[in-house]
């Protein structure tokens, strides 16, 4: 076995390990079990989104099959937790797991995240690969609460303005919506359109002195919620971010679409539960720290 980068020529075969028997598949079931990764138009225009954040990908190959692979974006940008390099996905071939692909894979990205310059190797593993992690060294730093709740128009809207691709917000801090980092999270949110996925809504928030940026966005077409995203100054306080979260349910109201979802770290959980957020499940957010002289 050989890991090497991720290159155009791979990229069914990269669906192929994800979602097997995608070309007989119809798009709607594909986008719903295997996410990006089930689509080879819609995984070119995520890696396209995750490349110009910096990301690296790479592949496993046993011969000329690829077995495996995985993922590494940086996040430099403010968050509650630090900078790190943030794994994004590790998966095998189901007929090749269990054989040390996917700890290979881990290896290699934490060589490119040491040499992006980032001793922090996080990620936010499901429940069944949590033991897979915490064998290699990977311990919760932080966790978050998944929350939804119903939309509505809010009894007081701050004033909104639209925003616009150019204006990623680098010295805020995500506050909501952290499943990657930010700056991957906000190529994601642009040509949607164009690879037959909704459009979203990117406004700027006006709460007092401060500004915030609401982004909501439905999964796919045939999602019946739409997600929503907060970058907000490092100091804002919990009261400024219930305004924000009220201001995400009435759009999403204006949009038509009766429930919103958010991923929140849990020490703002108060804020989301006032505006009518309710928990689903919480998330563990893991973290190996590298060592420099390795």
């Amino acid at each position: 076995m050989k890991i090497v980068s991720m290159s155009p020529e791979f990229i069914e075969d990269v669906v192929s390990i994800h979602c097997p028997k995608w070309r007989e598949l119809t798009l709607e079931y594909r986008l719903k079990e295997c996410g990006y990764w089930g689509d080879p138009r819609i995984f070119s225009w995520y890696l396209e989104a995750l490349y110009s954040a910096g990301g690296k990908v790479i592949i496993a190959l046993d011969g000329d099959d690829v077995v495996g692979e995985a993922e590494v974006v940086p996040e430099r940008f403010p968050t509650p937790i630090g900078k790190h390099a943030y794994l994004q996905m590790v998966w095998v071939k189901r007929e090749a797991r269990r054989a040390g692909v996917g700890r290979a894979l881990v290896r290699e990205c934490e060589s490119i995240s040491k040499n992006m310059g980032l001793y922090n190797l996080d990620t936010i593993p499901t429940r069944e690969a949590t033991p897979f992690f915490l064998e290699l060294g990977f311990r919760e730093v932080e966790s978050q609460i998944l929350m939804e709740a119903h939309s509505r128009p809010a009894p007081e809207q701050p004033k909104v303005e639209e925003a616009t691709r150019e204006e990623f917000p680098a010295s805020a801090q995500m506050i909501a919506g952290q499943t990657r980092p930010s700056s991957f999270l906000w190529e994601l949110l642009w040509e949607r359109e164009e690879i037959g996925l909704p459009s979203p809504r990117v406004v700027k928030v006006r709460v007092g002195m401060w500004q915030l940026i609401v982004a909501l966005f439905q999964p796919t077409k045939w999602d019946d919620h739409l997600y929503t995203l907060i970058w907000a100054p490092m100091k804002v306080g919990l009261g400024q971010i219930f305004n924000s979260a009220e201001v995400s349910l009435t759009l999403a109201y204006e949009m038509g679409i009766e429930k919103v979802r958010t991923q929140t770290w849990c020490k703002y959980r108060a804020a989301f539960e006032g505006a009518g957020f309710e928990p689903i499940t919480r998330l563990r957010w893991m973290r190996k720290e590298l060592n420099k002289k390795g």
